[in-house]
């Protein structure tokens, strides 16, 4: 069983409401998001713990539909004053990843970059279910995850293909040391 972690829209509003860390405002786009935008082309995206919101407005500059979703207000709040006066901006959604069932619309690509490894098992499969249910049949669904995640899980290429096989089929997976944390990026496709 994991243990459990910030869960609360109110305890990670505290956290953005504070925020100053580098690891929390790193602005820097990862390859593997540009890639998906180069391979997949696709119209519209749905980013799950968009945070300030930086990724989706990457998305949104090259002309993608881009929505993104996080359960702190003040995150959304912050994604939103961040971008008022851009042309191209996304949608921000306040919103727990485990029930978005205010999102009716299907997208053709998804990400995460460090969200998944926040939540506990049971999260997971709602996750699951969720990101199931947004994407268009195989649509790609991006993670990067820690391999010790927060939550106390072990993560690791093989986790993500049971946690997700049943609605995903796991395409690649990649070692990597973004926030300096041994982690993977997975790129997962819906079945």
């Amino acid at each position: 069983m994991s243990k459990s972690t910030t869960t609360t829209g109110e305890e990670f509003n505290k956290v953005y409401r504070s925020i100053g860390h580098w690891i929390w405002t790193d602005n820097r786009i990862p390859k593997e998001l540009k890639g998906i935008v180069e391979v997949h082309n696709p119209k519209t995206s749905l980013e799950l713990g968009c945070g300030l919101g930086i990724f989706s407005s990457f998305m949104a500059s090259q002309g993608i539909k881009a929505t993104g979703v996080d359960f702190s207000s003040v995150a959304i709040d912050k994604a939103n004053k961040r971008v008022a006066d851009n042309t191209d901006k996304p949608e921000y959604i306040v919103g727990d990843v485990t029930n978005l069932k205010n999102i009716d619309k299907q997208f053709d690509v998804s990400f995460d970059v460090g969200c998944f490894h926040c939540l506990n098992e049971e999260g997971q499969q709602k996750y699951v279910s969720e990101i199931h249910r947004l994407l268009k049949p195989e649509a790609t669904h991006l993670i990067w995850a820690m391999d010790s995640s927060p939550s106390g899980l072990k993560l690791s290429p093989k986790y993500i293909e049971q946690t997700f096989g049943e609605h995903f089929k796991l395409d690649q997976s990649k070692f990597s040391r973004r926030r300096i944390a041994s982690s993977h990026w997975y790129w997962l496709i819906r079945k």
